[in-house]
């Protein structure tokens, strides 16, 4: 009986080791198209949280060499093409003094340049004379989502400030991106 048993046993355990279960697999596919569609040209410039340019002039020695005022991350460009940068002044100088109508620093006293370091590419020619006019100063620049530029300001020969009112003088300068 106990061989009956082993054998049973044993006929048992084959009979499971011999069955397989096999799976039937079906592949199905549903192909999706996607799309982008870029249908317009995007540009935009920002200038940092303080924007103002400040020269002061307290000492006689301060007349007498070159200034330099250099704002860091000062304009921010978002382009999706090549862009150029100009600059310009909204107008001449003017004065505190409402009165003092004349007897104003020259508006092209005031230089502009960009750390070539933050160039994104494109070519610098620094401006050594604001001007009413547009006045590129970064052509062809890359197509890029933040472009951070460092700009400086600089008044070379400030002896011409010796002769002025004491007073505060103000113009706006405006940046220009095109795209190319």
């Amino acid at each position: 009986m106990k061989k009956n048993l082993i054998l049973s046993l044993f006929a048992l355990v084959a009979l499971c080791l011999g069955q397989q279960a096999k799976a039937q697999v079906s592949v199905s596919t549903a192909p999706v198209t996607v799309n982008i569609d870029l249908q317009a040209a995007v540009l935009s410039i920002a200038l940092d949280a303080a924007p103002t340019v400040n020269f002061v002039y307290g000492t006689a020695a301060e007349y007498t060499a070159s200034k330099t005022v250099t704002k860091p991350g000062h304009l921010t460009v978002i382009s999706n093409k090549p862009y150029d940068l100009a600059v310009s002044a909204d107008g001449l100088f003017t004065s505190s003094n409402s009165t003092n109508t004349t007897n104003l620093p020259a508006l092209g006293i005031v230089g502009i340049s960009v750390d070539a370091a933050t160039l994104h590419g494109g070519t610098l020619t620094p401006i050594t004379a604001l001007t009413q006019v547009d006045q590129e100063f970064i052509s062809a620049a890359n197509a890029e989502i933040n472009a951070v530029y460092n700009i400086s300001y600089t008044i070379a020969d400030p002896s011409s400030l010796i002769s002025l009112p004491l007073e505060v003088y103000t113009t706006t300068v405006t940046y220009t991106a095109t795209q190319l």
